[in-house]
């Protein structure tokens, strides 16, 4: 908890009408884990500037756990603001406080906001909403042929959060079809989780003949697995991964740290 005399002060901060300093005050109130401010950051989502209203979004996200019930209706009536940005952290700060109702609005916007940045930020909350019935509606972002290709990434990545083991052969199926190669890289992966073990080693070749792009986007698809829980073995699955991840650290330096944290499993 921070400091009552500094509290007070940004909170004042948050009531002027100057808003740099109300931007400024939600960074620290966020820094401060400031749960107490969660009141007067809601007033905040109503402020004419979009740049207050995207920060004030994302300080709910964070510190909005605590008094969902609150949090969650006042962050889905900036589901249509006219900023994309203030959109996009609306919808992640929904996932970050676990507010399940958002699931249908969230599903809305995936295949309707005219924004990519808010569409792929609604495929990726979606998965972290952890409600199944996303599933088809992640599935036509993921093949719909005419949507931005970071939109389809998220969305197989989020299948592969929300599915079971039985949806492996309709993945697989994906995978045998027209997609691009980072969309396939995102469904191994996906795969990889719901149990298809064989798929870690497919998606680890990928980086043998991968440009700077696209092996950053293999070890990031790596990193998330690394983190999540239970951790899988990767390592173990795939046994000369510590050679191909050192060939990557040597080919893109600024790799190199990432490479070993992979590692360091």
């Amino acid at each position: 908890m921070m400091n009552n005399i500094i509290t007070k002060t940004l909170l004042d901060d948050c009531d002027s009408d100057n808003y740099s300093l109300q931007t400024k005050a939600l960074l620290k109130l966020v820094d401060a884990e400031a749960y107490e401010a969660v009141p007067k950051i809601v007033q905040l989502i109503k402020s004419p500037n979009s740049s207050v209203r995207a920060d004030a979004a994302a300080a709910l996200g964070y510190l909005g756990s605590e008094e969902v019930e609150t949090v969650g209706p006042a962050l889905i009536t900036l589901l249509d603001d006219e900023e994309e940005l203030v959109r996009s952290e609306a919808v992640e700060a929904l996932g970050d406080i676990d507010y399940t109702p958002a699931v249908v609005p969230i599903e809305y916007i995936l295949r309707n906001d005219p924004s990519a940045l808010v569409r792929a930020s609604a495929a990726e909350t979606l998965g972290y909403l952890e409600e199944a019935s996303a599933i088809e509606t992640l599935e036509l972002s993921l093949l719909d042929t005419n949507e931005d290709e970071a939109v389809r990434c998220y969305a197989a990545n989020s299948i592969g959060l929300l599915g079971t083991p039985q949806l492996l052969p309709k993945l697989e199926n994906y995978l045998n079809s027209e997609l691009p190669l980072s969309v396939k890289a995102e469904l191994l992966g996906a795969r990889y989780w719901l149990g298809a073990k064989e798929d870690i080693a497919k998606l680890v070749d990928l980086l043998d003949k991968a440009d700077e792009d696209f092996a950053q986007h293999i070890l990031t698809i790596l990193t998330d697995l690394t983190e999540r829980e239970p951790t899988p073995n990767i390592a173990k699955d795939v046994p000369d991964l510590d050679k191909i991840l050192s060939a990557i650290a040597l080919r893109f330096p600024l790799m190199r740290h990432q490479a070993e944290e992979i590692l360091a499993q």
